[in-house]
């Protein structure tokens, strides 16, 4: 993201009393909303190019680098073409070669779980669908400013960045991972709808209607009804496990769900999330669609992502998180064109900073290797285009106006990644769609949503490590079904809180109370 950008938006909050803990384009020229953030990304970059050059970061011994990062479906089937380019300018660079550990939404963090405990040499990873707090607790992650590391080695991050949202992402005082740039505000309750499924059911659009489209739940509902009349085949909505997120209005605290803020107040006040309406009306309004039809009977066991599914004609109609572009986003990733809706509000949460970093593992091969790789994919945008969007020519293209178009090439189903979960996504070519202020306008988004009275706490998780262990494993038995559909929450939900309550969740929700409590005061 651009240094001015950052530091708009990062004003903008401190204001309301809120302060945040080769191009592949043709000819040499960028896509003009990303021209300038491209620029800055090199030029951070600059100083530690210039060193390479001269030898100071250059290797005398070939350092070989693990990364580790989710995607929806796991590695695309062309990782390993693409990895040999990315090594191809790392190589020459630095002498470091990097070998991505890809794996889907559903094993991840399972799998870093696995390798971590184990001691498993991994250099660099994303904590996105792990627990950055529990890493931080387990002991897996390295202190990235020991011995200056990211000072001597990270330069070019901490220009990307700027300190304030380096510090965000900092526990008990600590750094051990990197925010990336993206949107932080999320807009909630948004639902993607197979556009041409709107048109058979004879859906208009409002004139004034922009990107997302605003509606109510009962207007939704309707939408609903009539797909299912349309298509009874067809499976209206597939649910997922961050639904509870993107469809209501609470801020997880810790990254979890036991102890919660409420989106609808400024209160800091921790509640039982599991006690209140917002969980209950989100719980039934599930359970409805379940019963209606509108959900398939193999959701909760099924692992097929939900862009797939489209893809292939089986579903209609998904949970998604709203934002500048995010039509574009989803057509591009789902193939078909699709309509995005909106029920809820547009949120920044407390940890909307620190959610998912990226971080350095204490079971790295090399401390001053894999920094000097985690500085270059902050400010290469060769690479940002490569490891997100794959090889131009095979993977995408680019037109004639500088834009990125990811269904073109020779082999465009071949690869991809999540540009939002890549470290800098601001340094890659923008999806051609989007207009040429796709940046400026994420930066308004993000200035002009709710923001979390919390924003930038960090909750440290050691006392009850224990009971958030049990209390997890109480919510993973009854998750899906609950969330999902397929059982009533009115006799659900109480047997969950039950044995919840017996498995430790107040006091969690009163450690996040007392912190929380400490550092409004310390303010």
């Amino acid at each position: 993201m651009k240094k001015k950008v950052l530091a708009f938006m990062l004003a903008a909050m401190m204001t309301a009393g809120l302060t945040a803990c080769g191009g592949s384009s043709p000819a040499g020229t960028d896509s003009p909303s990303a021209a300038s953030g491209k620029s800055e990304a090199a030029d951070s970059g600059s100083s530690e190019a210039a060193d390479a050059a001269a030898g100071d970061l250059y290797f005398e011994e070939l350092q070989h680098l693990i990364v580790a990062f989710p995607t929806w479906t796991g590695a695309p089937a062309d990782t390993e073409m693409v990895t040999e380019k990315v090594n191809e300018i790392l190589r020459e660079k630095y002498n470091i070669e990097v070998e991505f550990q890809i794996s889907d939404s559903g094993s991840y963090k399972q799998n870093m779980t696995l390798a971590l405990s184990s001691g498993e040499q991994i250099d660099v990873l994303s904590t996105l669908f792990s627990s950055y707090s529990n890493m931080v607790n387990q002991g897996y992650l390295m202190d990235l400013e020991e011995d200056e590391l990211l000072q001597t080695y990270g330069q070019g991050i901490i220009d990307v960045l700027g300190q304030e949202y380096i510090d965000a992402c900092r526990v008990g005082g600590v750094l051990y991972g990197l925010t990336n740039t993206r949107d932080y505000a999320a807009g909630r309750g948004c639902i993607a709808v197979g556009t041409e499924y709107l048109d058979a059911v004879g859906y208009e659009a409002p004139a004034d209607a922009g990107e997302i489209i605003k509606i109510t739940e009962d207007e939704l509902n309707d939408i609903f009804a009539k797909l299912h009349a349309q298509y009874p085949n067809l499976e209206v909505y597939r649910p997922a496990a961050n639904d509870l997120v993107q469809q209501t209005m609470i801020d997880q605290i810790g990254g979890n769900n036991f102890g919660v803020l409420l989106g609808t107040s400024d209160e800091l006040k921790i509640i039982n999330l599991f006690e209140s309406d917002e969980y209950m009306n989100f719980c039934k309004r599930v359970y409805n669609w379940n019963q209606l039809g509108y959900i398939s009977k193999d959701a909760a066991a099924d692992t097929t992502n939900v862009g797939t599914l489209v893809k292939e004609n089986v579903l209609m109609a998904y949970g998604t998180g709203g934002k500048p572009g995010s039509k574009v986003q989803e057509s591009t990733g789902d193939g078909r064109d699709m309509t995005i809706f909106q029920t809820r509000e547009d949120y920044i949460s407390s940890s909307s900073i620190s959610s998912y970093p990226w971080v350095m593992p204490i079971t790295t091969a090399n401390p001053k290797a894999s920094m000097i790789l985690l500085n270059e994919l902050y400010t290469n945008p060769q690479l940002a285009d490569l490891i997100i969007y794959g090889i131009e020519g095979v993977h995408y293209e680019i037109t004639e106006d500088g834009f990125l178009d990811a269904n073109a090439g020779s082999s465009p189903d071949t690869y991809s990644t999540l540009n939002w979960l890549y470290p800098n996504q601001f340094a890659s070519t923008v999806l051609v769609g989007n207009t040429a202020d796709l940046w400026e306008r994420t930066e308004t988004f993000n200035n002009e949503a709710i923001k979390a009275p919390a924003l930038g706490f960090a909750f440290d998780s050691t006392k009850i490590a224990t009971e958030l262990t049990s209390v997890t494993n109480v919510y993973e038995e009854y998750q899906k079904s609950l969330e999902y559909g397929f059982v009533d929450p009115e006799v659900g939900v109480p047997e969950m809180l039950e044995k919840m309550n017996n498995a430790g969740l107040q006091k969690i929700i009163d450690e996040k109370q007392a912190q929380l409590d400490a550092w409004a005061a310390a303010r």
